[in-house]
């Protein structure tokens, strides 16, 4: 027979343990997602602003790209 205490204390571990789930799915899946779409936007401003030929562009923009990423704390 299960007690009103247990009963409580069940309850209060089973929302900590989905709270815990849902961070992680936060943390592992959404919150990359946010940073590569932002600095990919930040990448595509900064070599519009530069007037260069094709690969200097494309070299100026993997740059940038890689460098917000890596302040954001990821890699690739």
């Amino acid at each position: 027979m299960v007690t009103k205490l247990q009963r409580w204390f069940l309850i209060i571990a089973m929302w900590v343990a989905i709270l815990f789930f849902v961070f992680v799915f936060y943390w592992i899946m959404v919150r990359p997602a946010k940073i590569r779409k932002m600095c990919a936007q930040k990448a595509k401003q900064v070599s519009t602003r530069v007037k260069s030929d094709l690969s200097d562009t494309l070299e100026i923009n993997r740059a940038v790209y890689l460098d917000c990423l890596r302040c954001n704390g990821l890699d690739k």
